[in-house]
């Protein structure tokens, strides 16, 4: 059964499943203000969508070690991220080769920039409270 551009069947008018939208305009624009704990090191990412694949990366750092990082993601594959797992794919293995820190919180800003950018989330605050009990 072949399906029309609109997505309903071309023999019926049932309603196939729609595939991802993967080029197309921008979807967002998302800014994260990245406060990474005690090393008082910021980051700002400025990603923005230019489908659910195509993200584009601005981040800027106070951390030397997210720099050097930085200078290697000008952009990402956010559907291939997803898919890649938890700790995995190209922007953590951009981060791995430049970060010493094992717990630095930036690459998971990072992804949750793209990923709300991309309309694959809402952009949402995400915290961490670290109590002494």
């Amino acid at each position: 059964m072949s399906t029309s551009p609109t997505g309903t069947a071309a023999s019926g008018g049932t309603t196939a499943k729609k595939t991802p939208r993967t080029s197309g305009t921008s979807t967002a624009r998302i800014k994260a203000e990245i406060d990474a704990g005690i090393c008082g090191f910021r980051t700002v990412v400025l990603a923005e969508a230019e489908s659910m694949r195509r993200v584009t990366l601005d981040i800027e750092s106070e951390c030397a070690q997210i720099t050097k990082a930085a200078a290697q993601l000008p952009e990402m594959d956010m559907l291939e991220e997803l898919r890649a797992g938890l700790g995995q794919g190209h922007v953590y293995g951009v981060l791995t080769g430049c970060v010493k820190h094992a717990t630095c919180p930036v690459g998971s800003g990072i992804l949750k920039a793209a990923e709300a950018s991309a309309g694959l989330a809402l952009p949402k605050d995400v915290t961490i409270r670290l109590t002494k009990e």
